[in-house]
């Protein structure tokens, strides 16, 4: 044993250590993380590196063997995961900010001489790193990562989780890598979470601000766009099926000649299903793929530059580009694209389809794009949320149909779209349009393949004029299973009839899942309804400020109300001495809460008869009181001070909450057996407002304003009724 650990001492690279050699238990193993320069790389600074980890070990745990001072040489030449990573401080706020490279390899010296001597020939990331480093040793450093338990799938897992780890860090600025990981199921896969969540949590010991605390980087709305989630088969299903349809389709128009490309249909590829199915997820993961994987343009244009009639780049990567209309989300979008180097600056690749339009636009005298004078063509766009695309002019949008000016400039659009959440009469659909796109009720509720992509239709298409009707070429693919509320069938099935207005039956048991020796995996999902609206958000305030549980995240709650209580982003509420727009209820003589705050109307905060809390965007930071509404790089639930603020659906739409507080306003009623919306008694004018061209939808709209609501929770859903009906029926129902 003595000849073979001398063997091993100066041995990185050759280990002659074998089974039956060194019977180790390989359970009680720790993750083995060294930190050293990356300038150096030759086995003596490996060696140095591996000294000075063994000497932080023994001061922590007295005697470090022999036996495992061999496994510790041993391990670094076998899989490791690296991270390379510079540091610097922001001059205006002092924080620390990095720029990271995340990898894995069989061979840590070999990989690290070939990032620095090979790849700094090809790749601009790897040269500037390799310029750096060769006036300064230490201006990148690296961590470097092994685990008794490492094979090839399980460093793959570990590389990409770390990517999505790190794209949610809002230290992290830039971060480096050419590809997803996610793998399937192999040897060890079921010790993953638990080995990563051991290596997260010595990295963050060494460096929080590099290595946020994991409940932090859960609860990030960076987080859940992030394009590194691992997906469901379905997903990948769905995400193989568009992949290979667009290398088919972008294949041929090459072949085409400018003439024939221009006289080609547009493609349009529906992603449905209902809120928390995975849209979003699969859409940014598709993204990066493309990104990588088919490229998109090198060269990019500001927003007081001309844009290239030219489909492609000069470069010949193809123009793609992702848009939202939600400014919290374009917002989300535009950091991560950045971080990951996909674009050099915000509104590049992302934007609002507003920009886009605008973009692709001939110019009128006051340089704003005309929507019926389409200049140039994208070859790819994605369209999350597409069911918040406009279909009638507004102030900042003067064409008729968002999605039909965007379908005039580009050659395939894929696009987002769940009909149940479209929320104002000014994104509703003419019935007609939607039957011929598929997109009706009749046609969401038949029977489908997930995962799966049709054959194209082609149908006509129209902007509102006739004699500018565009034939297009229409597909969809469909994902059902749920993914964002973490309960059994039965639960998912009795939040999905409530949401969509059909009934409250009684609620069913949600057992949780647990493992085979009794752990629980998911704890069963919370529903619960409250007495008082102070009772509900005393209770989540509770859950808000308890700690996440890592990879099982249950911290990030906030209050959402339906939109029944009067804000104006234009002027200050007289009545209220601090100027805010309120949720208000008061308790009345006979015990029953009423709308408004009653004899002490105006009065801000909470007593036992009175619940009066500022609508979203209002409240200050406290950390910096200059600073009000919309954070530059925190949606609004991220930010501590807003658990004092309620949500409404312009806030939370899109975003996942792990306890959703929810305030049924007095428009969701129950009469008779059924819910019914009173639009009379909604103060949301762009959902009750009628269309002069359609008519009016403000029951649909309110719909699916509740819809919305209720299903932001991951974990629980906790409910207060201002209808007394409604709030007697959920008592009944949900009390056990």
């Amino acid at each position: 044993m003595t000849n073979i650990l001398n063997d091993c001492k100066y041995c990185l690279g050759t280990s002659i250590i074998t089974g039956h050699n060194i019977a180790m238990n390989f359970e009680g193993l720790a993750p083995i993380i060294i930190n050293l320069p990356y300038g150096r790389y030759d086995k003596e600074d490996f060696e140095w590196a591996v000294d000075k980890t063994l000497d932080s070990w023994a001061g922590n745990r007295g005697d470090y063997s022999e036996m495992e001072r061999a496994m510790l040489r041993y391990v670094l030449a076998y899989p490791t995961v690296y991270v390379v990573y510079s540091r610097k401080i922001n001059p205006y706020s002092s924080k620390n900010e990095y720029t990271v490279y995340v990898g894995e390899t069989n061979d840590i010296r070999h990989r690290t001489a070939q990032h620095l001597e090979l790849d700094s020939k090809n790749r601009e990331d790897w040269k500037a790193v390799a310029d750096a480093v060769s006036q300064n040793d230490e201006a990148y450093k690296q961590y470097v990562i092994s685990h008794p338990k490492f094979n090839k799938s399980l460093t793959l897992d570990v590389e990409n989780r770390l990517m999505h780890y790190m794209s949610s860090t809002d230290s992290v600025k830039k971060l480096n890598n050419r590809r997803t990981n996610a793998q399937g199921d192999y040897y060890t896969s079921d010790q993953f979470d638990h080995i990563f969540s051991q290596i997260w949590l010595k990295l963050h010991k060494d460096d929080p601000d590099l290595f946020p605390a994991e409940e932090i980087i859960r609860d990030s709305a960076l987080f859940k766009a992030s394009p590194f989630h691992k997906l469901s088969d379905s997903q990948l299903e769905a995400e193989e099926a568009i992949l290979t349809q667009l290398a088919g389709l972008l294949t041929n128009n090459r072949r085409k000649n400018s003439v024939e490309q221009s006289n080609a249909h547009p493609k349009l590829i529906f992603v449905q299903g209902a809120a928390g199915t995975g849209k979003t997820v699969l859409l940014s993961h598709l993204f990066y793929r493309i990104a990588t994987e088919i490229g998109i343009q090198e060269r990019t244009y500001s927003g007081d530059e001309d844009y290239s009639a030219s489909p492609e780049a000069e470069n010949g990567q193809l123009a793609s580009y992702i848009l939202v209309n939600h400014k919290e989300q374009v917002h989300v979008y535009n950091q991560i694209a950045t971080k990951l180097g996909l674009q050099k600056k915000s509104s590049e690749v992302v934007m609002l389809p507003s920009q886009f339009i605008n973009r692709f636009s001939v110019r009128n005298e006051r340089g704003r794009g005309i929507p019926d004078q389409p200049r140039g063509m994208a070859d790819i766009v994605l369209i999350d949320e597409a069911h918040l695309l406009m279909t009638q002019g507004n102030q900042g949008y003067s064409g008729k149909n968002q999605l039909y000016d965007i379908l005039r400039r580009a050659r395939v659009v894929i696009a987002v779209f769940d009909p149940n959440q479209i929320m104002q009469s000014s994104q509703q659909w003419d019935p007609v349009v939607l039957r011929k796109l598929q997109l009706d009720e009749e046609s969401i509720n038949k029977p489908h393949k997930t995962g799966t992509l049709g054959d194209f239709r082609s149908i006509v298409l129209s902007g509102g004029d006739q004699s500018s009707a565009i034939s297009v070429d229409v597909t969809h693919i469909h994902l059902e299973k749920q993914f964002r509320i973490a309960a059994n069938e039965s639960m998912i099935r009795w939040i999905d009839r409530f949401a969509s207005g059909l009934g409250i039956d009684p609620l069913p048991t949600d057992p949780g899942e647990y493992t085979a020796d009794g752990a629980i995996k998911r704890a069963p999902y919370d529903v619960k309804v409250f007495d008082s609206p102070i009772e509900l958000f005393e209770a989540i305030r509770k859950k808000a400020q308890s700690e996440s549980d890592g990879w099982n995240s249950n911290g990030l709650s906030r209050l959402l109300a339906t939109y029944d209580w009067k804000y104006s982003a234009k002027s200050v509420n007289m009545a209220d001495p601090q100027g805010f727009w309120n949720v208000e209820l008061h308790r009345d003589s006979s015990g029953v809460w009423r709308m408004g705050s009653g004899d002490v109307f105006g009065r801000s905060g909470i007593d036992s008869h009175v619940f009066c809390k500022p609508w979203n965007y209002q409240l200050a930071d406290p950390a910096d009181p200059k600073t009000k509404g919309i954070d530059k790089d925190l949606a609004w639930a991220e930010k501590p001070y807003t658990i004092n603020e309620i949500g409404s659906i312009f806030t939370i739409q899109g975003f996942d909450l792990n306890y959703a507080g929810v305030i049924i306003g007095p428009s969701v009623t129950y009469r008779r057996g059924r819910i019914v919306f009173d639009k009379s008694a909604s103060r949301n004018y762009l959902a009750t407002n009628k269309r002069k061209d359609l008519g009016d939808f403000a029951e649909e709209n309110l719909k699916h304003e509740l819809n919305v609501l209720l299903k932001r929770g991951v974990h629980g859903l906790y409910l207060f009724a201002v209808d007394e009906e409604l709030q007697q029926r959920l008592k009944e129902c949900c009390t056990k």
